[in-house]
């Protein structure tokens, strides 16, 4: 585990975290990028680092995980489904020089629980 980047369109997240899956023979093939949020200033708050790019795509950093086999897989985003309920998750927009330059809180509505995501029922 360490700090790890993915560049998006968008750097929002609706679960909370990111997953990419992606294949490369010589490290065993198919494997997940998972990247979670960093914690923050206390334990109710995470953060994610988001710079903008030139190309218009975003830089989105958290903490980054490898992930093999899809049994780990799915133990980390269970664990994340529970650890991320009702988590405050920010955006720190950084410069060249990794200044943080604009701080934008996630709307709740745009992360749902799980419960909310099954059922249908839109966040509060």
């Amino acid at each position: 585990m360490g700090h790890g980047s993915v560049e998006r369109r968008d750097y929002h997240t609706t679960r909370g975290y990111f997953k990419i899956k992606d294949y490369d023979a010589k490290y065993g093939g198919t494997f997940w990028f998972l990247i979670e949020p960093l914690i923050g200033w206390s334990d109710d708050e995470r953060f994610f680092y988001v710079k903008e790019l030139e190309n218009g795509m975003y830089e989105v950093t958290g903490e980054g995980h490898v992930i093999y086999k899809a049994s780990h897989l799915t133990a980390e985003l269970a664990r994340l489904r529970i650890e991320l309920a009702g988590i405050l998750i920010y955006y720190l927009f950084i410069d060249q020089a990794g200044n943080v330059v604009r701080k934008e809180q996630q709307n709740k509505k745009e992360r749902r629980t799980p419960h909310e995501r099954s059922s249908g029922v839109q966040a509060q």
